[in-house]
């Protein structure tokens, strides 16, 4: 802020359950950014099209991390062996969170386009952690989840407990699976404040690329955790666990919810979904 020449404002994270609140707080002005799942911001990109200052575009990406399922159940090997009479997968948000959203397309690549909603029936909205829970005890509640990191690297050393399909297996490489975004009003209201925005997210995009035990340790003390900082620093250096300022493979995500109907339109480029601010960088 003290680079576009503001006087540092004090900054206030406040954690909402789903998309639905956040977007009301940004179309209230309550709220000036908003930080979410990827499939959040080109649902709510679509509806509020055309919609003046509370046409919502996304000011970055945040990170591109693999949702991995794992099982409790030793007979499932692929998502071709789930059992809808036997199997139960927790997801943060049942058919809407951006796991969901990956399983659905992981659907129609084996039954066939239109088909995505096959999986479904077996999905149960749970919080990670008690996922983790019900896993470690043997299934009680699911008997599998799909997992972001840092549960996914949690689950590699729990026995009786194996990982059957990956996120990075639709496209063959990271999908951006977190983002920022804001109405067109505060964009336009507030230019240097979103300057310093992106600025600061750029920083800590490179914070992490070059020096990931001090940004491990920024972690948790941000977010209280049981676990040491060195766990997560060991976390970062996943290669499939990724920073970027521009999105992956977003264009993909939005084919597919253009097809089911979920969007209006289908963005032509990535750059339709996000504020100019991004224009030079590489996106997809």
């Amino acid at each position: 802020m003290k680079a576009q020449g503001l006087e540092p404002v004090t900054m206030r994270i406040v954690n909402f359950t789903g998309g639905p609140q956040i977007q009301d707080g940004l179309l209230s002005q309550s709220l000036d950014i908003g930080a979410g799942g990827v499939t959040v911001l080109l649902i709510a990109r679509d509806k509020t099209r055309g919609a003046g200052d509370q046409e919502l575009l996304g000011l970055t990406a945040l990170s591109s991390v693999p949702y991995d399922l794992w099982t409790a159940d030793a007979n499932l090997k692929s998502l071709r062996d789930l059992d809808p009479q036997k199997n139960k997968i927790g997801l943060p948000a049942a058919k809407v969170s951006v796991p969901a959203v990956f399983l659905q397309m992981a659907s129609e690549q084996i039954n066939g386009i239109g088909k995505h909603a096959a999986f479904d029936p077996m999905t149960v909205t749970l919080a990670q952690p008690d996922g983790l829970i019900s896993l470690t005890a043997g299934g009680s509640t699911v008997d599998s989840y799909l997992f972001a990191p840092p549960f996914s690297q949690q689950m590699r050393d729990k026995p009786n407990i194996h990982r059957v399909w990956s996120s990075t297996q639709l496209f063959g490489s990271p999908i951006t699976a977190l983002a920022s975004w804001t109405t067109t009003r505060f964009h336009r209201e507030n230019p240097k404040l979103v300057a310093a925005f992106v600025a600061a997210v750029r920083d800590a995009i490179e914070l992490i690329h070059t020096d990931k035990a001090r940004a491990a340790s920024i972690y948790v003390k941000a977010e209280p955790s049981k676990l040491p900082a060195e766990y997560f620093a060991k976390v970062l250096e996943d290669p499939d666990v990724r920073f970027t300022l521009a999105p992956e493979n977003s264009v993909k995500i939005a084919e597919y919810l253009a097809r089911i109907g979920t969007l209006k339109q289908k963005p032509s480029d990535w750059k339709d979904t996000f504020f100019p601010e991004l224009n030079t960088e590489n996106g997809s």
